[in-house]
């Protein structure tokens, strides 16, 4: 994509259930190749990837509460026969026979028409971070950036008010992959920045072995002071 001309390319991983301890090893071995192209070909300033991005990766404010999804009635989508829903995903094209479809209205009838529909409507409006995260979650040090998807948990746990953390590992691996793109990004852009590492030394093990954490903090800690001479 970046050959054939895009400057801004967005990415994630599925927040879908099966993500392991191997593939967070594989995706951070292959975000620290495209960090390496991207350093090659003098991309660092010139090319914005959404996979890494340097103000995630740290713990959130608790007073943060705002939803991640605009699923919640942010997104809303109209299917052929007229009904709405807070978002595509609560669609029966989406949900296949795991839940029944999420419906808010219609365009013949209005929104919030039934009483189911404005119960429904009321538990989308009380959702927020706070409400559908565990302790783990809502004060993980590497909160910020973490993503989810309303109509996914709903379709798991058949509320949206019970967060799906399938991607977590997935999250963790990023962090370190942002670690390394970014700090050595700005060591050979000779930028006085660091980007932190939140991510706890037990955790960062699961996904790679000591050498590596060695090398990403090395370059965490690398003096701003010696960037020009050594770089």
């Amino acid at each position: 994509m970046i050959e054939d001309g895009y400057k801004d390319i967005n990415l994630n991983c599925v927040y879908e259930k099966g993500w392991t301890e191997e593939h967070a090893k594989i995706l951070y071995k292959q975000l620290k190749k495209v960090a390496d192209y991207m350093y090659e070909h003098d991309l660092f300033e010139e090319i914005s990837l959404s996979i890494f991005e340097n103000s995630f990766f740290c713990p959130k404010d608790e007073d943060d509460l705002a939803n991640w999804c605009g699923g919640t009635g942010a997104m809303l989508s109209v299917d052929w026969k007229g009904d709405i829903y807070p978002c595509i995903r609560y669609m029966e094209s989406s949900l296949g026979d795991s839940q029944p479809p999420l419906i808010v209205g219609n365009v013949y009838d209005g929104m919030f028409s039934t009483e189911k529909q404005k119960c429904d409507f009321d538990c989308l409006k009380c959702i927020n971070r706070r409400t559908q995260s565990t302790d783990e979650c809502f004060y993980c040090p590497i909160a910020n950036g973490c993503s989810w998807c309303s109509a996914y948990n709903y379709q798991v746990f058949g509320t949206p008010d019970k967060r799906a953390t399938f991607i977590c590992i997935m999250h963790k691996a990023r962090a370190l992959a942002n670690a390394y793109y970014w700090n050595k990004g700005y060591i050979l852009s000779h930028q006085p920045k660091r980007f932190h590492i939140y991510l706890p030394d037990e955790e960062a093990l699961k996904i790679i072995d000591e050498d590596e954490l060695l090398m990403l903090k090395f370059l965490e800690n690398y003096p701003v002071e010696d960037i020009k001479e050594d770089s």
